[in-house]
């Protein structure tokens, strides 16, 4: 029966650090997503309007139309990123709680640490944006 228990804590373990890993990497491609974005909307905004234009032959006020279409797409989804952030660092949290339970006191300092680190990433990467 230990044994059982054993192999079954190891799999719980290792679910667990999937899960986060799955987490903490779904964050990082968000966040570098809503850095190309938020950071250089210009340059995102005329990568979109010359491949629209390239392909479909705008003429020049549809061209200058299509630009104020896709700068009000890029607000409107800057503003649907900011609803949801507040469930998303939820989600985290509480992922980041049961990382902590089933941690040891000398794993728990390192993990404290990088939480930290990331915390202070983001705050840095919210306060240029």
């Amino acid at each position: 029966m230990k044994r059982w228990k054993a192999i079954v804590s190891i799999l719980l373990v290792f679910a667990l650090g999937g899960l986060t890993g799955v987490l903490v990497t779904y964050k990082i491609y968000q966040q570098r997503i809503e850095n190309i974005v938020a950071n250089e909307p210009k340059t995102m905004r005329e990568v979109i309007v010359q491949r629209l234009n390239y392909e479909l032959h705008l003429d020049s006020v549809q061209v200058e139309q299509l630009g104020l279409i896709v700068k009000e797409t890029h607000a409107a989804m800057r503003n649907v990123r900011k609803q949801f952030r507040p469930q998303i660092e939820e989600i985290l949290a509480r992922s980041q709680n049961k990382v902590r339970a089933l941690l040891r006191p000398d794993q728990l300092e390192k993990y404290e640490g990088i939480v930290s680190r990331h915390q202070k990433k983001e705050e840095h990467e919210d306060k240029s944006n």
